[in-house]
C-alpha cells in the first residue's frame, strides 16, 4: 500500500512509531532533567505490558515471538551484567563518583540487546548484519568528513577504514561464517585500540566508558555471534 512508513520492508505499527518518539525524547530531554526519563521508560514498557495483557493487538504471530525471544536475550544479558558489576564492586571496592551510571548501564545492557535481538529475530542473521555494517561504514566516512579539519589528505586515508565494514557487509550474505571471524577480530581490534580495556580499570562510570563500549562494540560483537551460530538466517529473512 502507497503512502505506508517502512523500514527495510518492516511496517511499524503507530503504538510502535509512538513509542520510539516518546523514547528518543524521552533521553533528550534528559538534558534538561533526568526526570524526562520516565518517558522514555513509558515508551520502552507499556507497549509490550499492553500486549501481554490483550489490550494492544497490532503484532503477528512471528513478531510477538521475536519480542519474546529479545525478551529472554534481554533477561541473559542483563542479569549477567549485573551478577558481574556485583562481582566486581563488592570484591574491588571501587571509588565511583557516580554510582548511578551503574543502573544505566544495566537499562542500556538489557534496552540495546533486546533492540539487536528483535531485529535479527524479524530480517535474520544475513541482512542484519549487513545493514549494521552499512551504517557502521556511513558513520565512520561521515564522522572522519566532519573532523577532517582541513587535512584532506589525512581525512582520505582515514575514511578508507569504512572500506572494511562496506566489503563485510557485501560478503555477509555469501560468506557468513568467514565475515564473522572478521567482526569478532575487529571487535577485539577496537577493544584493544581505543583503550576500552579502561572501562575495567579505577572507575568505570568515567566518560561514559561502559556505554561506549556497549554501543559501539555491541553491533559488531553481535553480528559477529549471529553470523557464527544457527540462527536459521534464510527462513528468518523471508520477512522484508
Amino acid at each position: 500500500m502507497s503512502g505506508e512508513f517502512r523500514i527495510g520492508g518492516w511496517r511499524p505499527s503507530p503504538a510502535t512509531l509512538i513509542a520510539s518518539v516518546l523514547v528518543v525524547a524521552g533521553f533528550a530531554l534528559t538534558a534538561l532533567d533526568w526526570g524526562f526519563v520516565a518517558i522514555a521508560a513509558v515508551g520502552m514498557f507499556l507497549p509490550g505490558i499492553l500486549r501481554e495483557v490483550g489490550v494492544l493487538h497490532d503484532k503477528d504471530e512471528f513478531e510477538m515471538e521475536a519480542a519474546r525471544r529479545a525478551g529472554y536475550h534481554a533477561y541473559l544479558a542483563g542479569g549477567l551484567f549485573t551478577f558481574l558489576l556485583v562481582a566486581w564492586f563488592r570484591s574491588a571496592h571501587p571509588s565511583l563518583a557516580h554510582p548511578g551510571a551503574l543502573v544505566e548501564d544495566v537499562l542500556i545492557v538489557m534496552w540495546f540487546t533486546w533492540l539487536l535481538s528483535s531485529l535479527f529475530s524479524y530480517w535474520g542473521a544475513h541482512r542484519t548484519a549487513a545493514r549494521i555494517l552499512w551504517i557502521f561504514g556511513i558513520l565512520w566516512l561521515v564522522f572522519n568528513l566532519l573532523a577532517g579539519g582541513g587535512d584532506w589528505t589525512g581525512t582520505l586515508m582515514q575514511s578508507l577504514l569504512a572500506l572494511p565494514f562496506v566489503a563485510a557487509a557485501l560478503a555477509a550474505r555469501r560468506w557468513p561464517k568467514a565475515t564473522g571471524v572478521f567482526l569478532l577480530a575487529v571487535s577485539v581490534f577496537f577493544f584493544w585500540f581505543f583503550g576500552l580495556a579502561d572501562a575495567f580499570r579505577g572507575d568505570p562510570t568515567g566518560k561514559g566508558r561502559i556505554q561506549v563500549l556497549i554501543l559501539f562494540l555491541g553491533p559488531l560483537l553481535a553480528s559477529g555471534v549471529a553470523l557464527l551460530s544457527r540462527m536459521q538466517p534464510e527462513e528468518r529473512e523471508e520477512r522484508g
